[in-house]
């Protein structure tokens, strides 16, 4: 077990990922795990829809991935569409493992010719389904505009027919005034 300077042997224990101690990783202040221990925490589970994003990305940039070796920068440009697709944020090296799991779980498993045409029919269904789905969010969001958009020139019209009256009250007080004067004067 490596000794950390200063420290005893429970902090000790703590710091080295080899270190025999019962406490667990949620425990331990984030301040006091070593960056060995920080890169295996386990990411947050996917979603349904950043999976079908995920699917849209992953098929969009296919040829890509398979024409460079070094692609990191692609997988760094997939997190960006899933982000402005899903507004979840995922880094590129997560999707790229998520991507060899997939990978791994579809050749493990035995699947029949007639299955993958199956699947492929699946799939263009399932992407049917989120593109109907975001169009509804879409139209959704068009008529939630609309409407604030009726309150707004409701709340202008108001604003202007109170100012409207405003002037007009003034009209009559500066008449008012003025007979008030008049009279005093007489």
């Amino acid at each position: 077990m490596v000794r950390w300077p200063g420290l005893g042997p429970h902090l000790s224990a703590i710091l080295n990922p080899a270190g025999a101690s019962s406490m667990a990783a949620a425990e331990v202040p984030s301040y006091l795990v070593s960056p060995q221990t920080e890169k295996h925490r386990r990411a947050r589970n996917w979603t349904d829809a950043e999976m079908r994003g995920l699917m849209f990305v992953w098929e969009e940039f296919f040829d890509e991935l398979k024409q460079t070796k070094r692609n990191a920068k692609v997988y760094e440009k997939m997190a960006s569409k899933l982000f402005e697709m899903t507004g979840e944020r995922r880094l590129g090296e997560e999707i790229k493992i998520k991507i060899t799991n997939m990978t791994f779980q579809y050749r493990s498993e035995e699947r029949p010719v007639k299955k993958r045409k199956v699947q492929s029919c699946h799939l263009q269904k399932k992407k049917l389904r989120l593109l109907e789905a975001m169009l509804e969010e879409q139209r959704r969001l068009s008529r939630a505009m609309e409407e604030t958009c009726r309150e707004v020139r409701r709340a202008l019209d108001q604003q202007n027919i109170l100012q409207v009256q405003g002037l007009q009250l003034q009209e009559r007080m500066m008449s008012l005034l003025e007979r008030i004067i008049a009279k005093s004067n007489v």
